[in-house]
């Protein structure tokens, strides 16, 4: 029986970006992963059936919504009747078998032992082809579904670096809510999450559960059981704060007390520090396979950062939002690049880079005693742009992401100071605009002035004359 291995089923598909970030932008990448499974599935059951017919089984397989189910003539099942009065008749049998790369080995193994069944004339109806519930102990529990989540998981979409982080995140939260010994059933599932009394706990369990529960084919009814979720606070710094935030990294990093490691990476993250804030990157988007050899380039006129296609919204080409921070902060020092371009070097899987990620975040916290993370240096870009009356498409372009999902983070953590920014301008913005039309009036009415002045001057010379 010919082996499908994961590498062969996506080898020749190219993940899409989401391309902005926003919920319509994951589900357009969803639903093009989807489309390609789909059509993989469909190829590989064309050649599992011819399979199956040169070995003269009188067995198929067919695609069913998302199970895969067996196609055979069979004597009829118990209590039922052929409408010509005949004892076989046709019958899609399912054996809650997932249309996924697991799925396909299985449902070939089931076609040939059913094919051998009836080739032999020894088929019985049983609760297994009756499609009869399965009795408790077969009955997966939480912790079993636990054991092949990865393999699942991965069935169903190609290995990328977004894709473990995705799963990444899937199997901590699975382990935080769900890891036990009770039967994974839909009912086990909702009192599970109904035990979770934080709404942003609960909301993180119930993504988690959709995922396992589709993979298993459970059906479970979540739309009653989300809590409104209140969004944390967030202490977006300001220009002046970020600059001496940026300072302190020299002034701790040589701090006799610190850690001999992050003693000697000071100037690493000070650079990823003023990447992310000069730039607005996501984190990852700093160590991700960034084109250094263009961002050092003389042809680098514009300063621009390059953004590689395998992260969250694919490839971008970012422009500074602060220009000058580029000098201020010694971003294209050759050697503090050459530190960054080693230690992405040394990155070999998702994992090391989520570490380094992660290292990163840990000088804020920890060393620097920031009051803000990294990610709000990239709300503060959206916040800056707005302030400085950059067109909202620009800024979205710049930072990846959609219009939508700009305007939802901007309005969410614009302060009473941000407003009091924007309306001082924009009413300074009006006075002026106020005073040049004042001047250009009288201007206008100078010249009026002049002019009647000239006329007097050449009526008095005429009455002289």
């Amino acid at each position: 029986m010919k082996q499908v291995h994961q590498e062969d089923l996506f080898d020749d598909f190219e993940v899409p970006a989401s391309t902005d970030g926003s919920y319509m932008g994951t589900q357009n990448q969803v639903q093009a992963t989807r489309e390609y499974m789909d059509n993989k599935i469909e190829a590989q059951l064309i050649d599992i059936n011819a399979r199956l017919k040169a070995s003269k089984s009188k067995v198929s397989i067919k695609k069913v919504g998302n199970t895969l189910q067996l196609r055979a003539t069979l004597p009829l099942k118990p209590g039922d009747i052929h409408k010509s009065g005949r004892n076989r008749k046709q019958y899609f049998i399912s054996l809650g078998i997932p249309a996924n790369l697991n799925g396909l080995k299985t449902a070939e193994e089931e076609a040939w032992e059913l094919g051998t069944l009836i080739a032999r004339k020894c088929f019985e109806w049983n609760d297994k082809y009756l499609g009869q519930k399965a009795d408790r102990q077969q009955v997966k529990t939480f912790k079993q579904v636990l054991e092949t989540l990865e393999s699942d998981y991965f069935s169903s979409r190609k290995r990328t670096i977004k894709s473990e982080h995705s799963f990444w995140h899937l199997s901590k939260r699975y382990k935080q809510y769900f890891e036990s010994d009770l039967p994974v059933t839909s009912e086990g599932i909702i009192k599970i999450i109904k035990n979770i009394t934080s709404p942003s706990s609960r909301d993180q369990a119930i993504r988690v559960a959709r995922v396992f529960s589709k993979i298993h084919g459970i059906e479970v009814d979540f739309s009653n059981l989300k809590l409104p979720v209140v969004p944390n606070d967030r202490y977006i710094p300001s220009d002046i704060e970020i600059i001496e935030a940026f300072e302190k990294y020299k002034i701790k990093g040589g701090n006799s007390k610190v850690r001999k490691d992050y003693r000697n990476s000071w100037q690493l993250h000070r650079l990823v520090f003023g990447l992310i804030a000069t730039y607005g990157l996501r984190p990852r988007e700093v160590f991700n396979q960034p084109d250094l050899e263009w961002f050092l380039s003389d042809d680098n006129t514009d300063n621009t950062w390059k953004v590689h296609k395998s992260n969250k919204t694919g490839y971008r080409e970012v422009l500074p939002f602060v220009p000058e921070w580029v000098e201020l902060f010694e971003l294209k020092n050759a050697q503090t690049i050459y530190l960054l371009k080693e230690k992405i070097s040394q990155i070999n899987n998702f994992h090391e880079l989520s570490h380094l990620v992660q290292t990163n975040a840990r000088w804020f916290r920890r060393i620097l005693d920031l009051p803000f993370e990294p990610y709000d240096l990239r709300h503060a870009c959206a916040i800056r742009a707005h302030i400085q009356g950059l067109p909202i498409k620009a800024s979205a372009d710049n930072l990846g992401h959609s219009v939508e999902m700009h305007t939802k983070v901007y309005q969410r953590w614009f302060s009473l100071e941000n407003r009091k920014q924007v309306m001082t301008s924009t009413i300074n913005k009006k006075s002026n605009q106020q005073l040049e039309a004042q001047v250009l009036d009288l201007q206008t009415e100078n010249q009026l002035l002049k002019l009647e002045l000239e006329k007097i001057k050449m009526k008095s010379q005429l009455n002289c004359s």
